[in-house]
């Protein structure tokens, strides 16, 4: 099936994507291929035409959604043309003769071989000639070898009976320690945390918990973590990604219903890392970027907001989180 190409493709993110994902590679490929980064370049104002358009077109709902049935139709043409052309492929290749060695009429390919036991018509009826023939010449063969060495093979008869019958018998062994209904194990019961892990008390409304370092403080731009669709407090922590190893560089609480934004972040690769304080579940983010490009007129940095949601698949792409990763 030939492979469609879309908006998405254009704006190298996938077709599930949410606003604020679409939102971010198309800022990142327009600082890119910006003409007033790419004086004189053709290449890069042609790339910067076709980039506006998706992303005009996935940034409105309603073109998303014409978009993305206009996709599926020509998927679906594609599989049926390539369907079609295969089974009309086998219909002009294929041909129904009688097969030796399924002893049936199967079907045979233009060199003659049978597409269920892949044998060629011509060798196979041979080889069932000759096997057969091998099989009573065979057989007679054993038998006359049989009857002339009849005292031999009697007295050997005899030495292996005694010898297999002429051991001490040995008791089977003993039944296994047995218990009837083995207690599942139990896992602890989820416990809400009164402090924070770092034995602080949690904050009285959404806010940085006391106690934890403030890093990559340094920067310009803002990430707001918007817990305004959940019932439960949450325990956030924005990680870093640019070491060879991640570790969390803010760490706040935002209370039911409740949003926090972060001021100030260095430029860099980050993802949020979240525990909810409701049932104790752990969540993280998909990987994101805040960058500070420096223009002709000033500074471009990146303001992002991330929804958290109880379920999976929301306004971000979120993922299970083990007790370490957190």
């Amino acid at each position: 099936m030939a492979q469609i190409h879309t908006h998405y493709d254009n704006l190298k993110v996938a077709r599930n994507a949410p606003p604020e994902v679409i939102r971010a590679a198309y800022k990142t490929l327009s600082q890119k291929f910006h003409p007033d980064r790419n004086p004189g370049n053709a290449e890069a104002t042609r790339i910067m035409a076709i980039i506006n358009t998706s992303y005009e077109v996935l940034s409105d709902p309603d073109k998303r959604q014409e978009h993305d049935l206009w996709v599926a139709q020509q998927e679906r043409a594609s599989a049926n043309a390539t369907k079609s052309d295969n089974q009309a492929q086998q219909s002009n290749t294929l041909m129904r003769r009688n097969c030796a060695s399924c002893a049936r009429e199967t079907e045979h390919d233009a060199k003659g071989y049978c597409v269920v036991c892949g044998r060629n018509a011509a060798a196979s009826a041979a080889y069932l000639n000759l096997k057969s023939h091998k099989t009573r010449t065979g057989r007679a063969g054993v038998i006359a070898h049989v009857l002339r060495n009849w005292l031999l093979y009697g007295i050997a008869t005899f030495f292996v009976w005694i010898w297999a019958t002429d051991k001490p018998s040995t008791p089977p062994p003993g039944p296994k320690p047995y218990q009837e209904n083995p207690a599942s194990p139990v896992r602890p019961e989820y416990v809400r945390p009164s402090t924070a892990p770092n034995g602080q008390p949690w904050p009285v409304s959404a806010s940085y918990v006391g106690g934890y370092k403030r890093l990559h403080s340094g920067g310009l731009s803002t990430v707001t973590v918007d817990n305004s669709r959940n019932d439960s407090d949450v325990f956030v922590k924005l990680v870093s990604l640019d070491s060879a190893q991640a570790y969390p560089v803010r760490q706040f609480y935002i209370p039911a219903f409740g949003s926090f934004t972060l001021n100030k972040i260095t430029a860099g690769s980050y993802d949020i890392r979240y525990r909810d304080l409701g049932n104790g579940g752990l969540s993280r983010s998909e990987a994101f970027t805040l960058e500070e490009i420096q223009t002709y007129d000033g500074v471009q940095y990146s303001n992002i907001t991330m929804t958290l949601y109880k379920v999976q698949n929301g306004n971000m792409q979120t993922y299970g989180l083990s007790e370490a990763e957190f």
